[in-house]
């Protein structure tokens, strides 16, 4: 039983519960490549490598044999789940039924872990036949000790161009960043008019569009380390979130319990970055 639920009894005159600011929807899951149904504890991810034509130089020769370049990484599949109880003799002392507010805060819970995986899948080792894979150095931008500037997206920008990563190629390319990304940004000198109007656009969550290249994606889930944030940007076909069961909530009585009412959720997922070319690292200044 939730030793914090006295906080809601009626003598608080609540009639219903607040949830405190976090955030509840996950941002990344619609951003990423979904495989879903995924059946034991990890699935393959097929991947054909670059062909190069040859020119044909004698009359009736053989046809040529080229053997096609394979690669293959794994998504991994981990469990997550929440539970809490409610005694009946809370609810009496309430002046609502907590059940479905305690069902939405777990499946908030579980959103978030969702970006959690993603984003760790971006920055980490990837698994292939060949052993673990790690994010190049080419693929990161430096800190410079600044903070996101126009420079820096345009530098990340530029890498998925030259990788044949971009939308030339039917790519939707994505960028996290935080609200101190975003004031950095605003507050770069190097801005246009129409550039300000756009990434204003942006934060107050009007912009429809594009800026840059990129669809942006707040979150204040990205990793920090000392004064160092690292924003993510990536194409969406670059980046695998594996669903073997996705949220699923519970809630029922517990005959072990007093028949008092259990709440309970449960998840199994798993991220992994496909492809090397298609993620960019940019390292961003923050105190």
């Amino acid at each position: 039983m939730s030793q914090q639920i006295t906080e809601a009894f009626v003598q608080q005159f609540a009639d219903n519960f607040r949830h405190v600011a976090q955030q509840m929807p996950s941002r990344l899951e619609s951003c990423v490549t979904i495989e879903s149904g995924i059946v034991g504890m990890s699935k393959s991810i097929n991947l054909l490598g670059q062909r190069t034509a040859q020119r044909r130089l004698v009359r009736h020769g053989d046809t040529p044999i080229n053997d096609q370049i394979h690669g293959t990484r794994f998504v991994d599949l981990y469990d997550w789940e929440d539970g809490d109880m409610i005694d009946d003799l809370d609810k009496v002392r309430m002046l609502i039924d907590p059940t479905s507010d305690y069902v939405r805060a777990m499946v908030s819970a579980f959103n978030r872990s969702k970006d959690d995986v993603v984003i760790s899948a971006m920055r980490g080792a990837s698994r292939a036949t060949s052993g673990s894979i790690i994010l190049p150095a080419s693929q990161k931008v430096a800190v410079n000790a600044s903070g996101l500037t126009k420079a820096k997206i345009i530098q990340a920008k530029k890498m998925f161009r030259q990788n044949e990563a971009d939308e030339e190629n039917g790519e939707e390319l994505y960028f996290a960043y935080t609200a101190q990304m975003m004031a950095d940004v605003l507050s770069d000198t190097t801005l246009t008019s129409a550039d300000f109007l756009a990434v204003q656009m942006l934060q107050n969550g009007t912009m429809k569009g594009k800026w840059m290249g990129f669809n942006w994606v707040p979150t204040e889930r990205l990793h920090k380390e000392s004064t160092t944030r690292y924003g993510l940007a990536w194409a969406k076909s670059g980046v695998t979130l594996g669903i073997g069961k996705d949220t699923t909530t519970e809630v029922g009585k517990d005959p072990g319990k007093g028949f008092n009412t259990r709440v309970y959720g449960k998840q199994a997922i798993g991220a992994v970055r496909s492809e090397e070319v298609k993620v960019v690292e940019v390292a961003c200044q923050e105190t």
